[in-house]
């Protein structure tokens, strides 16, 4: 089957192409804000154009200055990426600033390409800026078009003046088999961009020793043996004594809605820094979300063999019902173990017990240790059984709710955990007063 079209949204830094990314796709994916070179790595997203569905992609803002820092550079590569993979391109500038001499020289090499690229004159807002689009004709442009990513004005136009002739596959749809989507979380400068560039085998995300690079939420598809995984990589959370910069603040907020849309959480943890309280909140929060989780401890191979066995040491003595792999994200050490473990867990989530077992389970548990009294009034449970999956929620059918302690509910679910493989899972485990009949 044809593979989806791609359009790239390319021009120099403060012009507005994430705004128009996000009004392409009809959502807030990139980020917007007036400082410039927020946006830094390729952002992909589905959208539609006349109900047919293409890819479209956001890049960092052009810089002229090879100069700078090695991160610009960096990211200069990264939007030429895109311009490679791309099948139309839009280049947007800005009709209040004017053409300017990046703008042309962006054109020029746009040009170079042979593909169709449309001139997107943005920032349109009102009549008056209209005409300033013949002022951009000097760039040697024929597709040009004024719009307002502000105002939502011409984006459908735009979307068919870069289309215009494309032929699209029919049999295309954007509802296809549903893929498993992936989040890599954890602290600032863990390397999480690194064990995403290692797994799709190419670079994606930028990486830098700068903290704090990735800003966008960045998702990514790898397909292994015909099953496609939709990996997310997210901003650094750090400690809110940190959190000065607003930027800052949003791309946390997106890493934590990014961990509400996934099935599985990557949990990196730097091996040279040991387990952090920061990680520990993070940790809080996937179990709060009910999200699978791995955790993956990076920097295997920088810490020496003592430092290793006290690490090894602290991970068994937590009680944890997510799994550990010891990695290495730059030397690719066990990252062929995620995706069985990945698999493992989508099954545990989907898994289902039968309530004649659960009850069995049940009982033997209660002749152990029996529910306490409470009041004067013991705490009996009639029966347990299983409500849903995806996560596994199970039901607790009890003569008093309210004596039903913290500490006996936490005793049975440890309990569960050894009896039933739900490794790597979320269990939802709720009690419920017995219908009187």
């Amino acid at each position: 089957m044809k593979s989806l079209y791609k359009l790239a949204i390319v021009g120099r830094a403060n012009v507005g192409k994430s705004l128009l990314f996000n009004r392409i796709c009809k959502k807030n994916i990139s980020i917007v804000h007036e400082k410039e070179g927020v946006t830094r790595d390729r952002i992909y997203s589905r959208a539609l154009f006349d109900e047919k569905p293409f890819t479209a992609i956001d890049t960092a803002g052009l810089e002229a200055n090879k100069l700078k820092l090695s991160l610009e550079d960096e990211i200069n590569i990264q939007t030429q990426i895109a311009i490679e993979e791309a099948d139309v391109l839009v280049m947007v500038v800005d009709a209040k600033v004017g053409v300017i001499t990046l703008d042309h020289v962006v054109a020029k090499n746009l040009l170079k390409t042979k593909k169709r690229v449309v001139l997107a004159v943005n920032k349109v807002d009102t009549d008056r800026l209209k005409d300033k689009i013949f002022e951009f004709q000097k760039l040697g442009l024929k597709n040009m078009i004024n719009v307002s990513a502000a105002q939502n004005f011409n984006v459908e136009e735009l979307l068919s003046l870069a289309f215009n002739d494309f032929e699209f596959d029919e049999n295309i749809n954007l509802v296809s088999e549903r893929k498993t989507k992936i989040t890599i979380v954890g602290r600032t400068n863990v390397g999480k961009s690194t064990l995403l560039n290692s797994l799709l085998n190419e670079k994606r995300a930028v990486v830098s020793d700068q903290r704090a690079t990735t800003r966008d939420s960045i998702d990514s598809d790898i397909t292994i043996k015909d099953k496609t995984y939709t990996f997310i990589d997210t901003a650094g959370i750090r400690r809110k004594s940190k959190e000065k910069d607003i930027l800052e603040k949003f791309s946390h907020s997106q890493t934590l809605k990014s961990i509400e849309r996934s099935d599985i959480c990557l949990l990196v943890l730097d091996a040279e820094d040991f387990i952090t309280f920061q990680d520990k909140k993070i940790l809080k929060f996937i179990e709060q979300k009910s999200k699978g989780c791995i955790i993956l401890v990076n920097k295997w191979d920088k810490i020496k063999d003592v430092r290793q066995e006290h690490f090894l040491k602290a991970l068994n003595q937590k009680k944890s019902y997510f799994p550990t792999i010891i990695i290495s994200a730059t030397k690719k050490l066990n990252l062929n173990k995620i995706f069985p473990l990945i698999e493992r867990i989508q099954k545990n989530k989907s898994r289902n017990v039968q309530t004649a077992t659960l009850n069995k389970f049940i009982e033997k548990c209660i002749q152990k240790n029996h529910p306490p009294m409470i009041d004067g009034k013991r705490l009996k449970i009639y029966y347990l059984t299983q409500i849903k999956n995806n996560p596994p929620y199970f039901l607790f059918f009890v003569n008093y709710p309210n004596r039903f302690s913290d500490t006996y509910k936490k005793y049975l679910i440890n309990n569960f955990r050894k009896n039933f493989d739900f490794e790597g899972s979320p269990i939802i485990f709720g009690v419920k007063k017995k219908p009187q009949r």
